[in-house]
């Protein structure tokens, strides 16, 4: 009779272990297009999007990817009903009533593109008086400049896509244009005439560094838990540079290979 209990309990261990092992957690969230950073198009969806992948699958858990309009992956994200969440999104006060946020997944900066044969300098925001400035459509570009705008200290023209206006830029419409860098030489090199590339350039000063992190809505079950997993696969991410991990690829190499042009289709 003992015999038999001991090989039931031993049978009933292995297969939960087996089970715990094998199983594997799906989360999923919404993404957008915003290369190189995040695209459909792009090798693992971007190397925003492959950070939020590795990270996640460190923990046992796979994510699925939803792409659309930017405006939709937020509501839905936020709905927490057919999506848990969503990737790249900065931090305020008004989302933090609705959603969840983990550690940044990154951290970028918005610098001020010019055309090279256009003499710009700038130090505070009130330098920016004297130059027709362009914007996107419903683009927060840091508290100090949103005010500026709003107080119209500054003179902003908002045009609907970060594209539009290096093509204003480009065209001496506006003086100069906020973009995320890497954003900005993306679109320069894919989107704009070949001659772009030697006739635009950045100012070296930021006017903002923020950090864009993983969202999850507050309607979403064991949301805390996701936030928990994928902070500790972020840092495992991170340590795997020092520790030089085979399993468990490094942060570092990850946003190197990004400059390198390694995700682009």
């Amino acid at each position: 009779m003992k015999t038999s209990t001991i090989k039931n309990l031993l049978f009933i261990t292995l297969t939960t272990f087996s089970l715990n092992s094998y199983s594997e957690s799906v989360v999923k969230l919404t993404n957008g297009e915003w290369p190189p950073y995040m695209s459909e198009k792009y090798k693992h969806y971007g190397v925003m999007s492959h950070i939020v992948s590795e990270a996640f699958k460190t923990q046992g858990v796979k994510v699925e990817f939803g792409f659309f309009p930017w405006k939709r992956a937020f509501k839905e994200a936020e709905a927490g009903k057919e999506w848990a969440g969503s990737i790249g999104w900065g931090k305020n006060a008004e989302r933090e009533e609705t959603l969840l946020f983990t550690d940044p997944i990154i951290e970028l900066k918005d610098v001020f593109f010019h055309r090279k044969d256009f003499q710009f300098d700038w130090n505070t925001i009130e330098d920016l008086k004297k130059y027709k400035i362009g914007a996107s459509t419903g683009y927060s570009y840091g508290k100090e400049f949103d005010e500026a705008e709003e107080n119209k200290t500054i003179k902003v023209y908002r045009t609907a896509k970060d594209e539009n206006n290096l093509k204003k830029v480009l065209d001496n419409k506006v003086d100069i244009f906020p973009a995320t860098m890497e954003v900005g030489y993306e679109i320069i090199a894919n989107k704009l005439p070949p001659a772009a590339q030697n006739m635009l350039t950045n100012h070296p000063k930021p006017l903002d560094v923020r950090a864009y992190h993983v969202i999850i809505s507050k309607n979403t079950a064991d949301g805390p838990k996701l936030v928990e997993a994928f902070n500790k696969g972020l840092q495992m991410l991170k340590d795997a540079c020092k520790n030089k991990s085979k399993d468990t690829p490094c942060y570092d190499t990850l946003l190197s290979d990004n400059l390198e042009g390694k995700y682009r289709p």
